[in-house]
Order: structure tokens, then sequence, then C-alpha cells
């Protein structure tokens, strides 16, 4: 909300938040799925061959490194997303050895994801996705234990 143009803007912030699960073990159950489908993508991205300057550590397991980390900013709670939604974001992220196109879906789901202001929706969406990645890597990975035989 505009507040004052003059001389430069101005305006107040306020956070926008997901809208609150009705079920707490509903959506803890989500949660623990859709940690388990990144572990999983992260073990099998692991054995894909990396360029040498690759790290060691996959964007999968950083970000699930961040989002199960407490927020310990000097700013106002209020704008601190909760551990749920933190997670629902944390499938969001490139896999290794990734192409244009892959990137590019990635994009769209990540702005769909934004959309949704439901974190159990959210939840769910991650988890589709991370099953399609798995799949992927899967595959990339029977791919590249033919060409080293």
């Amino acid at each position: 909300m505009e507040i004052e143009a003059d001389p430069y803007l101005k305006g107040l912030v306020l956070p926008l938040r997901d809208n609150v699960p009705e079920s707490v073990s509903k959506m803890s159950s989500k949660i623990m799925e859709l940690k388990e489908v990144l572990y999983s993508l992260n073990s099998l991205e692991i054995k894909l061959k990396a360029p040498k300057e690759a790290l060691l550590q996959t964007q999968i397991a950083n970000s699930l490194m961040w989002a199960e980390k407490e927020p310990s900013l000097d700013c106002d709670k209020a704008f601190i997303p909760s551990f749920a939604e933190r997670v629902s974001f944390a499938a969001l992220q490139p896999v290794s050895a990734s192409t244009q196109s892959e990137l590019l879906q990635l994009q769209k789901e990540k702005l769909r994801a934004m959309d949704i202001k439901d974190t159990i929706q959210r939840v769910d969406k991650s988890i589709e996705f991370v099953k399609k990645n798995i799949s992927m890597v899967a595959a990339k990975l029977a791919i590249q234990s033919l060409d080293t035989q």
C-alpha cells in the first residue's frame, strides 16, 4: 500500500501468509512424505556424474537444510515463513545436469508455487514435482551406466 510519493515512494509492507491448515497431523505426514522424496532425489542426484568443479552437496540438500534451520533474523517474526511453508518450497531447486527445458519447467513450477496460498496444496504439488525429478534422474543414471559399459 503506497503511503507517500514525494520525494520518493514510501509504503507499508504487510506479510502475506499461507492459509493455516486445519489438521496438524495431516500437515506433518505431508511434510514427512515430501522430506522422504527429497532425500530419495538427493541420493540419486549424488550418483550422477558431475563436473570436477561441481559442489559436493546438491542444491536440494542445501535447500532442505535451509528450510529446517530456525531463522534467527532480527525482524518482525510475521515475515518469517513457517517450517511447513519453507519445506514446501525446498523441492523447487535445480537438479544436477538439468537441461534448458527442465530449468524452464522449474521456473514455471516456482511461479505456480508462489500463487498457491495453501501450504498442503503446495506440498502436494512439490511432492509431485520431486517424483517427476526422481524419474528423470533415474533415467539419466540408467543412460549414464550404459555409457560406462
